[in-house]
């Protein structure tokens, strides 16, 4: 396999992420997917810019890191690529062609599943000039900053994931079959990464969340619970532990769900259109 390191790159932060230069990757060979995929689980993140992908070839690309991961709800995916999400604000014939509100808070992608995403994908197609930034944030560099009281006190922790309460929330009724397609799950607070065992604080979220689990399974209070969460929230999106993506058209952005939380910024919907494309891989039971 060709060493990752002869790619050309530049660092998102010190420490984190990377731009991986001068690629195209419809055209790429064998050894250059093997590489670029590499530097991904080494990095946390990764920008491809000026690439021209069709939807099948977006989906193929999100193949090279495992098995995309389905949409529970389908009214925006692509109609001939499912596992494409629409995120967009534009309007064709009178109806909305995409969710244009999608992932406009803290999160990490499909947290509430009980094999959570290993990375999400998402392509820019029509990027407004202004806003629609988004944000990721390194959550192993927050877990290595954070005093060492602290990391004692929530490593072994657990966070209680309800996809129903999420959507219930959201004012968003679902279906039997999509209950039982998405119980409610428990999941780490501090999890390692597969690639390497860093530590990265994890199960960070509040609309998805009931509340945390102590060490010795008992369920926290709710109110201690959302607080000690939106404080750790607070910790880890410190400037400093945070990338800003501005976007161009063209641009294709891979983040590592293992080890980050990210958020969109707003933009003016009257005066600028938004049109992505997003898809995610089916990664792993956290640990």
């Amino acid at each position: 396999m060709q060493d990752a390191l002869a790619l050309k790159t530049r660092p998102l932060l010190p420490g984190f992420g990377v731009e991986i230069l001068d690629i195209d990757i419809a055209s790429a060979d064998r050894e250059m997917l093997d590489a670029v995929i590499d530097t991904f689980h080494r990095n946390g993140a990764i920008v491809l810019r000026n690439q021209s992908l069709t939807p099948a070839q977006q989906v193929a690309f999100t193949r090279e890191f495992g098995e995309p991961e389905g949409n529970v709800r389908e009214e925006f995916t692509h109609p001939d690529f499912p596992e494409i999400m629409i995120i967009s604000n534009k309007i064709v014939d009178g109806k909305p062609i995409g969710n244009p509100e999608a992932g406009l808070n803290w999160h990490t992608d499909f947290q509430y599943g009980v094999r959570t995403a290993l990375c999400t994908l998402l392509y820019g197609i029509e990027t407004p000039a202004v806003g629609s930034d988004t944000l990721l944030a390194d959550l192993c560099a927050a877990w290595n900053a954070l005093p060492e009281e602290k990391q004692q006190q929530i490593d072994g922790l657990r966070t209680h994931f309800s996809y129903q309460l999420f959507q219930e929330k959201r004012g968003v009724a679902l279906t039997q079959e999509q209950k039982d397609a998405m119980p409610d799950v428990l999941h780490p607070l501090v999890r390692r990464h597969p690639a390497d065992g860093r530590k990265a604080i994890w199960g960070l979220a509040v609309g998805p969340v009931k509340r945390l689990v102590g060490k010795d399974g008992e369920e926290m209070d709710e109110e201690e619970s959302i607080a000690l969460i939106k404080e750790l929230i607070a910790f880890c999106t410190q400037e400093k532990f945070v990338y800003a993506h501005k976007w161009q058209p063209g641009d294709l952005l891979v983040w590592d769900n293992r080890c980050t939380l990210h958020t969109g910024t707003r933009f003016d919907f009257d005066k600028y259109i938004r049109h992505v494309h997003r898809t995610w891989v089916r990664g792993d039971i956290p640990f």
